[in-house]
């Protein structure tokens, strides 16, 4: 955990001298600041309702901790971890807590905070980890109407925050419709690496051509919210000593010892989530300062264009003035003298047609130029607030890197940064943002800390998880009451 620590300080180092200044001026949502990097590894649980997420928790820690059923048992996240007594706090207690670090969740709001819970139990498999238990997702055309919070951002912030995330499925919903589809297509892009998919419950399968129907539905729905070449890793799990209805009643129930293999794997991987970390912190990292690099340098496009703009437009506008007074001064000095006046003649008036041509022509010219330089301007900042208008600051920005090859990684990544630079154009505008020489200086500090400084720290890093990957304990042996229970809930 030495080696750990040191590797959190660096990180927070690096956000806080290179990131963080230059977000704020660029008005850039750090989804992990200097603030909420330390903590002990996290492990986020979402899924169906009754999919197993609440059991599977409880088999980790080796106790009944969270309570589950067929039924929704909750509608809130519960935040599980090691502690000398078992204890639960409520939301308001745990972000007003001095000795924990979950302010941050404050702005989530109160109808969130209400709705929190923190969990703490002595149980040596949670000694390194926090596990966090999630509502199941709903699979209605309106369910941003059935919570009284936003569910998909706490499980945007959880997800970034956490280093390792299960989405649980189960042999009665092997779908992804509703609120599951906007979870897999917006909260939880780009953290493939961390991701992992649980068909659970393969225990409840009759027959193994059921359990394949219901596998081939499942990588069918995966393969059109995840859009990736290869086809996403399904762990099949099942819990043993959770007797269920339908394997009572099953003749020739399907072989579970593969299975066990399959629930080991994903036990493995959550006992190793410290060792993930260190690995999640410095790809967070990287993650985060390329985000920030394509949206410093697009909105400096766009800063850059729109200053070049009115400087212009003053250029014109002086030479107006400049022009207005030479006419002024002409008219005054040259038709407005008397003696010009009293003596004029063909040969006078020839000495002034030249001059007042020219005078003329260079006012007309400079009203023109100011004119269309104003278009301009109105164009610009029009077309600013549409995602027309800043794809063409985006390949400006990028003229060099796009006309060599087509960079499909950093069409997908400007595609993740492009509601926040719109927002900001259209609320903030362009005059909010800098372009000053100390944040171009910023922005080349934090290309070096993408090409130097982060891949170091991963070639300095050398963690071994302390202690093996092990099955964790078991719970004591359930009471005959216990498992009648658990029969009748089916977990």
């Amino acid at each position: 955990m030495d080696d750990l620590l040191k590797l959190e300080r660096n990180v927070r180092s690096i956000y806080a001298r290179t990131l963080s200044l230059l977000a704020s001026r660029y008005r850039f949502n750090l989804p992990v600041s200097d603030k909420v990097v330390p903590g002990s590894p996290r492990v986020l649980f979402l899924g169906n309702h009754s999919s197993g997420k609440s059991s599977f928790i409880n088999y980790i820690a080796g106790a009944d901790i969270q309570e589950s059923g067929m039924a929704p048992t909750d509608d809130g996240f519960t935040l599980i971890t090691y502690g000398e007594e078992k204890e639960t706090l409520d939301g308001q207690t745990l972000v007003s807590h001095p000795e924990l670090d979950y302010k941050d969740l404050t702005n989530l709001g109160p109808e969130f905070l209400a709705k929190l819970k923190f969990k703490t139990y002595p149980s040596e498999n949670l000694r390194q980890l926090t596990l966090i238990d999630s509502p199941g997702v709903i699979d209605s055309a309106s369910n941003h109407q059935l919570r009284s919070y936003d569910f998909r951002e706490c499980v945007r912030r959880f997800a970034e925050s956490a280093d390792l995330v299960l989405f649980f499925f189960d042999p009665d919903k092997p779908g992804t419709t509703g609120e599951a589809i906007s979870v897999f297509t917006r909260q939880l892009v780009g953290i493939d690496h961390k991701l992992l998919i649980v068909l659970n419950k393969v225990d409840l399968f009759g027959n193994i051509r059921d359990f394949a129907r219901t596998y081939g539905t499942l990588c069918w729905n995966l393969s059109k919210t995840m859009p990736t070449k290869d086809a996403p890793r399904i762990y099949t799990t099942y819990l043993p000593g959770f007797a269920t209805r339908s394997l009572a009643e099953n003749a020739k129930p399907i072989p579970l010892e593969d299975f066990d293999i399959s629930r080991d794997e994903v036990v493995s991987e959550i006992m190793r989530a410290p060792a993930r970390r260190a690995d999640n912190l410095v790809s967070g990292l990287l993650s985060q300062a390329r985000r920030l690099s394509v949206h410093v340098k697009v909105c400096l496009e766009a800063v850059t264009a729109y200053r070049r703009l009115v400087s212009r437009l003053w250029l014109g506008f002086s030479g107006i003035v400049l022009l207005s007074a030479g006419a002024a001064w002409l008219t005054q000095e040259w038709w407005l003298n008397p003696e010009w006046s009293d003596a004029f003649n063909a040969k006078n008036w020839e000495a002034l047609t030249a001059p007042g041509i020219a005078l003329g022509s260079a006012l007309v010219g400079a009203s023109l130029f100011w004119w269309f330089l104003s278009l301009g301007l109105r164009k610009l900042r029009r077309s600013i607030g549409t995602e027309e208008g800043v794809d063409v600051f985006f390949k400006r920005a990028y003229r060099d890197e796009l006309s060599l090859q087509k960079r499909a990684d950093l069409y997908a990544l400007w595609e993740t940064i492009k509601p926040g630079v719109l927002d900001i154009m259209r609320v903030h505008g362009l005059s909010s943002l800098s372009a000053s020489i100390s944040s171009k200086k910023l922005l080349r500090k934090l290309e070096s800390a993408i090409e130097k400084d982060i891949p170091a720290l991963r070639r300095k890093m050398d963690l071994q998880p302390d202690s093996k990957s092990e099955e964790p304990e078991k719970p004591e042996e359930e009471t005959t009451a216990q498992t009648e229970a658990h029969e009748k809930d089916s977990y």
